[in-house]
């Protein structure tokens, strides 16, 4: 019983309803356009006119991946990195800023993000509304038919006062597990949104280990694991086997050393 009643004082409980009310318009913004601008840009592609408008659909698809990460950090205490790939700062040209930006790994995971935004919150805005309008019908509804309101529930036509009170004891119910409900739907949510955006790329993941080398001088896996999850944050997008396939790159491409003994391998900066 204190397990239900602990989603009240729990401040996710809220803020997972903000977002999933907020997921609905949201997601028929992002799917909307990003629809909108593949199909326009594809239908385009012979005249050449339809390459600025498919560029600037990816780039609405990675601001709008953003701005999802910031909402699921905040409003569903979702795991997501605190440093995001962006255009490559060396060189200052436009195209090739662009183009750096354009073919991330993860841009394709934001494209599909934004596709996937309308079902993801048509599913999570009903949930929330069911769930509030369950919790409060109950008891409006005597109110409503005392007014002299009729609800028709299929071939059921509720218009007296002893019939309206029926319903109470299944909006009681839902006072009892209804933000319990609010809040698992959201971890759910969370960690779908964790899933398609939650990634931390390879030349973020290189220029972690390079910088914890440089500051330690060398260090076995662990003492980067650590420093990476310090850097980036805890969660599924830096574990053992991004750090291991890291150093594995890093070391095939000759930056560092790795010393192998008989308990732990030692890597330091060439």
């Amino acid at each position: 019983m204190r397990w239900l009643l602990d989603a009240y004082v729990d401040s996710r409980t809220y803020t997972s309803l903000a977002y999933l009310l907020l997921a609905l318009p949201l997601g028929v913004v992002g799917f909307t356009i990003v629809v909108t601008g593949l199909a326009a840009g594809a239908g385009l592609l012979i005249t050449l006119a339809g390459i600025p408008v498919l560029v600037v659909t990816l780039l609405f698809a990675a601001s709008f991946a953003r701005l999802e990460r910031r909402l699921a950090w905040t409003l569903l205490d979702a795991p997501m990195p605190r440093s995001i790939s962006g255009p490559s700062p060396g060189g200052g040209v436009f195209w090739r800023r662009l183009r750096s930006l354009l073919t991330r790994p993860a841009a394709a995971g934001e494209l599909w993000f934004a596709l996937l935004a309308l079902p993801l919150g048509v599913i999570g805005f009903t949930v929330a509304v069911t769930i509030v309008w369950l919790m409060v019908a109950g008891f409006a509804q005597p109110v409503l038919v005392s007014l002299g309101a009729r609800t028709e529930i299929g071939s059921l036509t509720i218009d007296t006062v002893a019939e309206s009170l029926l319903f109470v004891p299944i909006s009681l119910m839902f006072w009892l597990v209804g933000p319990r409900l609010l809040l698992g739907w959201g971890t759910v949510i969370g960690r779908a949104v964790t899933g398609l955006l939650g990634h931390v790329e390879s030349p973020d993941l290189e220029r972690g280990v390079v910088d914890a080398l440089a500051r330690t001088g060398h260090a076995d896996g662990f003492t980067i694991l650590d420093d990476l999850r310090l850097r980036f944050g805890r969660g599924p997008f830096v574990g053992p086997v991004q750090v291991q396939a890291t150093l594995l790159e890093l070391e095939g491409q000759g930056m560092i050393r790795a010393e192998r003994g008989a308990r732990r391998t030692s890597y330091h900066l060439v």
